[in-house]
């Protein structure tokens, strides 16, 4: 008997953790975006695609830009003043000029596709992702980039926004 209730308290206790750890979750969401950032060293040609979940980039666009501006124009010409304010690739020390070539919202998530021609010869490269640090104290935003044979992941903070890498 006493074999079985320790069972049953012990399947008990683990539910109740299980649903105090959901609650949680629910209470405090996660956030996160991610960027990927293909660099073409042949051609000189980056491919971006940046990935954030709907309402926070919602918020965040409501911020405006850095320097207080509202974002105006069309759908696609705010996402393209908001990427291009929150994300910076500089090649030497010189920002690249982003185009943004696809947006897609597919339910609560935003996907995005930027490309940019850079020079043929650089030295070193660096990646700036502000995307919802003015919003968020714990946002998390994610790298996976490849380029010139280094292939890595970063995560970008709040207080951590920049990260560079040499390639000569």
């Amino acid at each position: 008997m006493t074999c079985w209730l320790d069972f049953c308290c012990n399947q008990v206790s683990a539910a109740m953790k299980m649903l105090t750890l959901a609650i949680l979750m629910l209470l405090h969401p996660v956030h996160v975006s991610l960027t990927g950032i293909e660099y073409d060293a042949k051609n000189s040609d980056w491919s971006l695609f940046v990935k954030v979940w709907g309402d926070d980039l919602e918020a965040d666009m409501n911020l405006g830009m850095s320097s207080g501006a509202e974002l105006t124009g069309s759908r696609d010409e705010r996402f393209f003043q908001y990427l291009s304010d929150r994300i910076k690739i500089m090649e030497d020390g010189l920002p690249l000029n982003l185009q943004l070539i696809s947006a897609e919202i597919d339910g609560l998530e935003h996907r995005f596709t930027l490309k940019a021609r850079g020079k043929e010869d650089v030295g070193t490269v660096t990646v700036v992702n502000r995307i919802m640090t003015r919003l968020y104290e714990d946002q998390a935003n994610m790298l996976l980039i490849s380029l010139d044979g280094i292939e890595e992941g970063h995560r970008f903070t709040v207080t951590d926004t920049m990260k560079s890498y040499k390639l000569k």
